[in-house]
Order: C-alpha cells, then structure tokens, then sequence
C-alpha cells in the first residue's frame, strides 16, 4: 500500500496541532470487516515506544467497534506516553472506538464526526431442535443493553408482580438464553459501566462522580439505537470533552481518511455474487486494519476469500468398456502384459471421465449460498 501521501498528511495534522499522532483504522469493507481487537495492541505499542515520552499525541481513528476489553488497555498505554492525548474523529468512532474516546483529555470531532452509544454486541450460539435430524447450531447477535431493558420492562412498564406470571415472562428470556448465557450478559452489562468510569476517570481534569454517572448512563442506555449517530452538538450536551475541528483540521482530517477509503477498498464492498462469476472461488489480497505514525506503518493483511456453495449433484457412475483385440502373434506373457496395462489404463480413464463428468455437474449446478471470511491475516510492519 503507498504510505507517502498518507505519512504527508499526518506531518500536516502534527505541525497544524504541536502533537505526535498516532493512526488506528479499522476496515469497514464488506464482506472482510475488521474491529478494534487485541491483535492491534503490540503493533501500537511499537509506535508508542518509538515516540518516547511526548508533551502532546493525538489518536486518529476510523472504527465501527470491536471488543470492549482492548480500549482499557489502549487508552492506559496512551495514557503512559503523553501527558495529554486528544483523539481526531473525522467520521466514525462507534462503540468500542467511542469507549476509547472517553478517556482523551479532548474529542476533537470533524464535519462528519460521530460518536455511537457503547452497548456492547453479544454473539449468541445456541442449538435449535428440529424434528428430524440432530439440531442445527444457530448463531444470532443480542444487545446487551436489550436484554436487560426487557427485564427492567417486565417489572417497571408491565407492572408485573404476580410470581407466575413473572416466571412465564423470565422463560421467554430462558428460551432464548440458557444459564451460563444470562451470566454473561449481565457480567457484561458491569464490565461496560466499570471500563467507562475508568476511562472518564483517567482524563486529566476529570468531571464529577455525578456527571459521570450520567454519561455512562445516557452513552449505555438512553441511547435507544446501537447505530445511532452522536455529533458535537450531541456529544457537548452528554458531557463530553467535545469540540469541533476548525476548516483547516477538519480539511486535513478528511483527506488521510480519504487517502485509506481509496488505499484499503474502503468504498468498494465486494459483491460475492459478482466477484464468484462463473467460478466457485474468488481471492483477493487485502489490507482491513493499520496502525501508522510518521516514523512507520503496521498493516494487517491477508486475503478476502469467497467460496460458492451450490446444490450438490449426485454421484455419477461412468462406466467404460474398453474392447481392444490383441494381435494374434503375442505369447502368453505379452498378452498378460498388454492385458494389464489395458485394464490400468481403462481404470484411470473411467477416473478421469467421472471426475469430469462431476466438475461440469458442479458449474451447472445452482448458487445456495456463499461463505465469505478473511484468511491469513498477519500484521506487517511497512517503513
């Protein structure tokens, strides 16, 4: 990936704000997303360690999220390297990228910028019984934010008291969720409001207890949609350091992001209909995650792999008689000879045929579906 009009862009933002800057970008690309995970936090360490102890760094991030217990360990580290660290919005920040916003001493937000609530994202497996057959493992995501309104609805908004008719309302929960899965969840629900009161509580000139409080509650769970956008105007009236980028921040904000939408695909979702074709695979090279400061880049790269599932056919027998008369002046071991060769020749043939005869069934067989995934991803240090 060219890293010098980028690396152009980051001198720009450093010498317009007297900071060091740190990039984090986290590839929204379809079907090879990427999220804010562990995986990043020793490529960041290397940039950090290379900075030394600075006056002044600002985090540049794009993220639609990832898992809660990296921000922690993100925002400390930035935290032991700067006396004061600001994060650059330009676009998003959502979720586990807003949990790491909550530490910076200031949030500095472009046109565009927007934060997002921080009601983590469970996966849920589960297995479905079916009548016929061993049952089907179903995987669905559950807010766990919803969860838990469900139960403070049963008893604050329907009103129910009766034991009963509580148990009937708590199955319907159970049905969805065994035990261990409920204990989860509500693990979850405190580990969110404690990584928030940490990360509030780290800033420089922390707020009240009492504005805290409100914070985590208003980003945990007054904000009713998990995709929902929050501005400046939004984020200043939460209590959050929040301020607006001026012209010329906002202007080279805006460029870097457009220097990795156009470098990392960002803007072009690959179609799996479209890419598979004729074929049945479809690869491409990728990079869905970079970690960058002026001095160098981490990228995680692999490849974007896209497999057809189709209708399987049935298994064809090709059956092959070869009727081939020996010459009348062979002796007895020629003929054995020939004999042999003939029936491991017709025997490889009849192989070939039906392999054949199954690979142009399989081409014509209809599309059912698709897995797509990222395969070989490995961080990769780019001077």
């Amino acid at each position: 990936m060219p890293r010098d009009s980028r690396k152009a862009l980051i001198e720009q933002i450093e010498q317009a704000r007297g900071s060091r800057v740190l990039v984090y970008v986290t590839g929204d690309r379809p079907p090879a997303v990427a999220q804010i995970g562990d995986d990043a936090v020793r490529p960041m360490y290397a940039h950090l360690r290379e900075m030394g102890s600075v006056e002044k760094l600002d985090l540049f991030i794009y993220s639609r999220g990832g898992a809660i217990d990296v921000p922690w360990r993100i925002v400390t580290a930035l935290r032991q390297t700067s006396k004061e660290w600001n994060i650059l919005v330009p676009f998003r920040a959502n979720s586990a990228a807003t949990l790491i916003a909550l530490g910076a001493d200031q949030i500095i937000l472009g046109r565009q910028g927007e934060l997002g609530p921080i009601d983590p994202i469970m996966n849920i497996q589960r297995m479905i019984p079916q009548q016929a057959g061993p049952p089907i493992l179903q995987q669905e995501n559950m807010s766990v934010e919803d969860i838990m309104a469900y139960t403070k609805f049963i008893h604050e908004r329907a009103g129910l008291s009766d034991q009963e008719a509580l148990s009937n309302a708590l199955s319907k929960l159970t049905d969805r969720l065994d035990a261990v899965g409920l204990g989860n969840v509500y693990r979850t629900h405190l580990h969110i409001r404690d990584v928030a009161l940490r990360m509030l509580q780290s800033r420089k000139k922390p707020v009240s207890e009492r504005e805290m409080a409100s914070i985590i509650e208003t980003l945990a769970e007054r904000v009713y949609a998990h995709g929902h956008a929050i501005g400046f105007k939004e984020a200043e009236g939460i209590g959050l350091p929040a301020k607006p980028a001026d012209d010329a921040l906002d202007d080279l904000m805006w460029q870097l992001l457009g220097k990795y939408e156009e470098d990392m695909k960002l803007l072009d979702p690959i179609d799996p209909v479209t890419a598979l074709g004729n074929g049945d695979l479809f690869q491409e090279d990728a990079v869905i995650a970079l970690v960058e400061s002026t001095a160098f880049a981490h990228e995680l790269a692999g490849t974007v792999e896209v497999r057809a599932r189709r209708q399987q056919p049935p298994n064809l027998n090709v059956a092959l008689n070869l009727n081939i008369q020996l010459p009348q002046n062979l002796n007895p071991q020629q003929q054995m000879a020939m004999q042999q060769m003939l029936q491991a020749a017709q025997q490889q043939i009849v192989q070939q045929a039906q392999q054949a005869v199954q690979d142009a069934l399989r081409q014509q067989a209809p599309l059912v579906g698709f897995d797509a995934g990222f395969r070989g991803g490995k961080w990769r240090r780019v001077d």
